[in-house]
């Protein structure tokens, strides 16, 4: 099943998210959902393999120089202080699931994975910090929508139960 959401989102990412301009402007990336889906108990290593693996491959197929990659495997990262700020500090990373958590602490997750992707990538993509006004500026704009596309993704396609 995880591999089946590897390549759904890779497939998805490449040749119909990275397609869809909104606003002339604004591709959503989703491919946060990964890590969103990834269990909880799956080591960091691993998960940050994956996330790499992914990035990686979807850096080469939309030529964006690694930015996902690095974006990713960063996200991937902090996951663990993600999960606690979204769900508290009792989480337990071997027996609990994010799906056992509400729909805020879900979708808050969600956010906070979309948050750090994207302020990654674009830090990345601008690589100039004396440009953090073009770095907000870009965040501002791909942020509300790349997560209303993850949130209605992961809402629709979750393991939970209705």
């Amino acid at each position: 099943m995880a591999l089946l959401r590897f390549v759904a989102l890779f497939l998805t990412q490449v040749f119909l998210l990275s397609q869809m301009q909104w606003f002339d402007a604004v591709s959503p990336m989703v491919l946060v959902l990964y890590l969103y889906w990834t269990p909880l108990e799956r080591d960091r290593l691993w998960s940050m393999l994956g996330a790499f693996s992914l990035g990686l491959l979807t850096d080469i197929a939309l030529d964006t120089v690694a930015f996902n990659a690095i974006a990713l495997t960063i996200a991937a990262y902090f996951r663990p202080a993600l999960l606690r700020l979204s769900y508290g500090s009792s989480v337990s990373f071997h027996t609990d699931s994010q799906f056992s958590g509400t729909v805020g602490q879900n979708l808050l997750y969600l956010f906070w994975l979309v948050l750090t992707h994207h302020l990654i990538f674009f830090i990345i993509e601008v690589f100039e910090l004396g440009q953090a006004f073009v770095i907000l500026k870009k965040i501002a704009f791909h942020l509300p929508f790349g997560f209303l596309v993850a949130a209605v993704i992961a809402i629709l396609f979750s393991p939970q139960k209705r």
